[in-house]
């Protein structure tokens, strides 16, 4: 009589057709968990399809300002308050276009506060000019 416990030589003929040798008696029998296709929305989270996020736009307002802002400052002698005047309108909008997009309020703000300084220092060059000499 063979020993039960003893594993089987392997077939040489590659197993098919033939059933898997059983475990003996009282020998833990573990099997691997087999896949299941289960459909979705039966208790399968649905895979969530690539969404790619919005990106901001700039807000070209806002980087306008600042640029008729450092322009303004430099050539406040000439035509700095008009400039000015002008840098400051652009940075308002632009100002009212970063509470809708959320993007760009500080340069807005910064663009607001350069042309402001534009027109302040081209009224005190004229003052200076037209007033002084008197």
């Amino acid at each position: 009589m063979s020993n039960p416990y003893q594993t089987p030589p392997p077939d040489p003929y590659g197993g098919y057709g033939q059933q898997q040798p059983q475990q003996p008696y009282g020998a833990p029998q573990y099997q691997q968990p087999q896949p299941q296709y289960q459909q979705p929305g039966y208790g399968y989270p649905q895979q969530q399809a690539y969404a790619p996020q919005p990106v901001a736009q700039p807000n070209s307002y806002a980087t306008a300002a600042v640029v008729l802002g450092f322009v303004a400052v430099l050539f406040s002698c000439f035509y700095g308050g008009f400039l000015g005047l002008i840098g400051l309108g652009v940075g308002i909008a632009g100002l009212n276009r970063s509470t809708a997009t959320g993007v760009g309020r500080n340069a807005s703000i910064g663009g607001i506060a350069l042309n402001t300084l534009a027109v302040l220092i081209s009224i005190a060059m004229i003052v200076f000019i037209v007033i002084a000499p008197q």
